[in-house]
């Protein structure tokens, strides 16, 4: 099943567009951000398609965290995307970027 980026995603209080950067990875050390002032995830257009959709996903947990506070520490943030990821993809999803500049 093909599943649609959003553009932008909202996770109760906290909003975000949806997009792609150069060199994420090399200025900053980072495959993809989410920016809580400027209401923007981006991810490293450097990535293959596997990593660009763990890191989306690993923002979007993030912004999960933030929200209703669950503290949660980036090692947790990013198995629980790991996870998320493995089984959205066991469920024959896969994401499709087609809309996301």
């Amino acid at each position: 099943m093909n599943v649609r980026v959003p553009r932008e995603v909202e996770i109760g209080a906290l909003r975000a567009s949806v997009g792609m950067a150069e060199h994420i990875r090399v200025d900053d050390g980072w495959q993809g951000s989410f920016n809580q002032r400027t209401e923007e995830i981006l991810i490293d257009t450097s990535l293959g398609t596997r990593m660009r959709d763990m890191t989306f996903l690993h923002e979007i947990v993030h912004m999960v965290s933030i929200n209703y506070e669950i503290g949660m520490g980036e090692d947790d943030i990013s198995r629980m995307a790991n996870g998320m990821l493995e089984f959205i993809t066991k469920l024959g999803v896969e994401l499709n970027w087609s809309e996301i500049t």
